[in-house]
């Protein structure tokens, strides 16, 4: 498995690019940085979004890819639990916000096509195959497990403390890598804890819930103002399993 880190920081600052992985030239997983990561060329090969859930740091570029591609790409498939298309119904794609590209050009030929998956359902894509799996985040969300024939991998999605991918992941023989949302430092815990995101502190307690040591973590999503406080915290644990991700980075498995 190929997988383009097109963006992977918690927000946005020069040089930082919100969450978006490549899966194929076709295949991603959210779209916060489609259009700031990706050239037009790039862009117009895109047919299937997975949508982990509503938060603009996720979704941000589906408004301008659709303004970048109308005209060039019929259609678009967006993948995401039904709460998250309904959401991504009222509250972008509402004309208020952004043109309904789920109607434009035509209800009946529009850009976005919206899909309502399940939890712990499998979908496949060619070599791919993508299950979500729901995480405990201040709106409905998933992380997801990859699968190709040669390799696992999972993403966490934003999430707090929480079980499910845990107990998911731990039924994989082997897991080539689990990316792991971090979005603050331990010295705002607090905040933390009421928008659901991981501190170094908390990461560390969460991981005794997977039971492995020999499975390299991913670190990402970190918030631009403290990625170089939270990298001091995760070096200061002395873990070796840990690394983070970069924007643009293409990992082979």
């Amino acid at each position: 498995m190929q997988i383009h880190v097109v963006g992977c920081d918690g927000g946005i600052a020069p040089g930082k690019l919100t969450t978006c992985f490549r899966l194929s030239e076709s295949l991603l997983i959210d779209a916060g940085s489609v259009c700031g990561g990706l050239d037009l060329d790039e862009q117009s090969k895109i047919r299937d979004i997975f949508i982990s859930h509503t938060h603009l740091d996720h979704i941000r570029d589906l408004g301008f890819l659709a303004d970048n591609m109308l005209g060039e790409v019929n259609r678009i498939n967006l993948y995401a639990l039904p709460e998250v298309n309904r959401r991504l119904k009222e509250h972008f794609f509402n004309y208020a916000i952004w043109p309904d590209f789920t109607k434009i050009p035509t209800p009946q030929n529009p850009f976005y096509v919206l899909h309502d998956i399940e939890a712990e359902t499998k979908y496949d894509f060619g070599d791919i195959t993508i299950l979500p799996v729901r995480v405990n985040h201040v709106v409905p969300s998933t992380g997801f497990v990859l699968e190709d024939r040669e390799s696992c991998i999972v993403i966490s999605g934003d999430t707090g403390p929480t079980e499910r991918i845990w107990e998911v992941s731990k039924t994989y023989k082997k897991i080539n890598e689990f990316f792991v949302e971090l979005a603050f430092p331990n010295a705002l815990q607090e905040i933390a804890d009421a928008s659901k995101h991981f501190t170094p502190a908390t990461l560390k307690k969460e991981l005794e819930k997977f039971e492995r040591d020999d499975t390299p973590m991913a670190l990402y999503h970190q918030k631009p103002k403290y990625a170089d406080q939270i990298h001091k915290e995760i070096a200061a644990q002395n873990n070796a399993a840990f690394r983070f991700l970069k924007n643009g980075e293409v990992i082979n498995y």
